[in-house]
């Protein structure tokens, strides 16, 4: 830790922008020299920090930035990244695209209405508003239905303020069902085939996730929407090699140590019992961190670089670890909960399985109250 923290609590995540940089080039090479990247950057970039994270992203040569809401477009155009963002996500309510339109925030069309309102609301404005035409391929989230995405993009073509900047779709199972995420892209390819034979020429196409890049080649069309792979996670295993690298760490302190006889319990309701004598260390991380309680007695966190168990109930601001072999074991040791310490290292793929959920799920999980640490050498 710095000499003079930003912070006080010792509780914080780094984030390695040299392996995020990396990770960016690594998947340029898995992508056709004419094939741009929109780099996902929402949910706070997976938790990452949304501006750090689109700085970086935009220097590397992005072309567009994937958000959630209006509200992560605003933070990106306030801290002056150039780079467009598009709203994944069906805009709502219609209200909000004067906002949107005046900032030049690219708009998800995910229906008829949609694109009418965007009409509407950019002609009030005398603007353009270029947005991106999503059509369900099988997710059934949001989207026109790929049997009525002719008529839909036609009528979007015909409106005057509206420029269709392009288009997209968005798979339901990359990484576990091949057949169906086939059918998707045969629907796709089919629709795009069919657009092109009435002279409707969109300059953006995309499908691709992290998934979609590594498994589906074929489907990278002319943009891919990398995510969770940005971050150093291989979502898929591939044939071949691919070199990513870890983005995000997580850490915190010891900050005390209690020697407990045998047949004694720890934590709420006693859930932990020392079978014997033990060095009980409490760490200043808890479920409000998003350290889940579902990982009490489960998970493991790294002490000078070996692995120590979770002992008891995660409680929400501090948890308690059973650290009684490790030599010299002080206040102050770091505790490494996601990342590298020594020869030992606890990837974030380990808390999702103690947790039975998704890499995703723990990222984004990480409380606001964590600071961010930005390591940029």
């Amino acid at each position: 830790m710095k000499k003079d923290p930003k912070f006080f609590r010792p509780t914080w995540v780094e984030i390695n922008h040299r392996n995020l940089r990396s990770n960016f080039l690594e998947l340029k090479k898995q992508i056709a020299p004419g094939v741009s990247i929109l780099a996902v950057v929402k949910a706070n970039a997976y938790g990452h920090g949304l501006v750090p994270v689109s700085r970086t992203l935009s220097r590397l040569g992005a072309k567009f930035l994937g958000v959630t809401s209006l509200e992560e477009s605003l933070a990106l155009k306030s801290a002056q990244i150039k780079t467009p963002s598009l709203i994944l996500g069906n805009i709502y309510p219609f209200s909000n695209l004067s906002v949107a339109i005046k900032n030049g925030v690219r708009v998800t069309a995910a229906s008829v209405e949609s694109a009418l309102q965007c009409e509407k609301a950019a002609r009030r404005l005398g603007e353009k508003v270029y947005v991106h035409a999503k059509i369900d391929t099988g997710m059934n989230r949001i989207g026109v239905n790929i049997k009525g995405a002719v008529p839909f993009i036609e009528k979007i073509k015909s409106l005057k303020s509206v420029v269709l900047e392009g288009i997209y779709t968005h798979f339901a199972s990359s990484y576990e069902d091949p057949d169906f995420t086939g059918n998707q892209i045969l629907h796709f390819t089919d629709l795009l085939e069919n657009l092109r034979a009435r002279g409707i020429h969109i300059p953006f196409v995309h499908d691709a996730n992290s998934g979609g890049i590594f498994r589906y080649p074929h489907a990278h069309f002319s943009l891919v929407r990398p995510g969770i792979s940005l971050y150093g996670v291989l979502p898929v295993t591939v044939p071949k090699q691919i070199n990513l690298k870890p983005v995000l760490s997580w850490k915190s302190r010891i900050i005390f140590l209690k020697n407990v006889p045998a047949g004694m319990p720890v934590s709420y309701s006693g859930t932990f019992k020392t079978k014997r004598p033990s060095v009980i260390a409490t760490a200043a991380f808890g479920y409000a961190d998003g350290f889940r309680r579902s990982f009490s007695n489960k998970a493991e966190v790294l002490v000078q670089g070996q692995r120590v168990p979770v002992a008891g109930r995660v409680t929400m601001d501090m948890t308690m670890l059973d650290v009684t072999d490790v030599p010299r074991v002080q206040v102050g040791d770091e505790v490494v909960i996601i990342g590298t310490q020594g020869k030992e290292n606890i990837p974030v793929q380990n808390l999702a399985g103690w947790a039975g959920t998704s890499p995703y799920e723990i990222f984004c999980g990480i409380s606001a109250r964590v600071p961010r640490m930005d390591l940029h050498s």
